[in-house]
């Protein structure tokens, strides 16, 4: 058990389990599901036993909202990324990701369209990287 974790941690751990619940709202927790949460858990530092913790944990991790707009969209670019990680995208995982975009603080009218605008440019033709993606949804990205 960990006394101190830093707000950093808590919040990445929160965004884990963000993201464990997107993999499991479809009902099959694939292995890329879990092979992207474990890559972006141990680039930002967690050990891969802190990361199987968080899959595996039965009881929920304390929600928090990431501190700034930059970190906000991230969160959601990887939400949407998970949403993809098996190759299908079910309407459960998009209802899921949208509520999850609101609790990021999202305004709520253009959550769907976002989230929706995010998946089409990741998973089109000509796949776009997280930056451009950022640039491309700019006028959506105003909290």
């Amino acid at each position: 058990m960990v006394l101190f974790e830093t707000k950093k941690t808590k919040s990445l751990k929160s965004h884990l389990a963000n993201l464990v619940a997107i993999a499991k709202s479809d009902g099959d927790f694939s292995v890329a599901e879990k092979r992207l949460i474990f890559d972006i858990g141990v680039k930002n530092g967690l050990s891969t036993d802190e990361v199987k913790k968080i899959i595996r944990s039965e009881k929920p991790i304390e929600f928090k909202v990431p501190e700034n707009d930059s970190e906000r969209f991230d969160e959601l670019f990887d939400l949407c990324l998970m949403m993809n990680a098996d190759g299908e995208i079910s309407e459960d995982e998009i209802s899921n990701c949208i509520e999850l975009a609101e609790k990021l603080g999202f305004k709520k009218h253009i959550t769907g369209v976002l989230v929706r605008r995010i998946v089409t440019l990741v998973t089109g033709e000509d796949p776009k990287s997280k930056e451009e993606v950022k640039i491309l949804c700019g006028d959506f990205l105003v909290f």
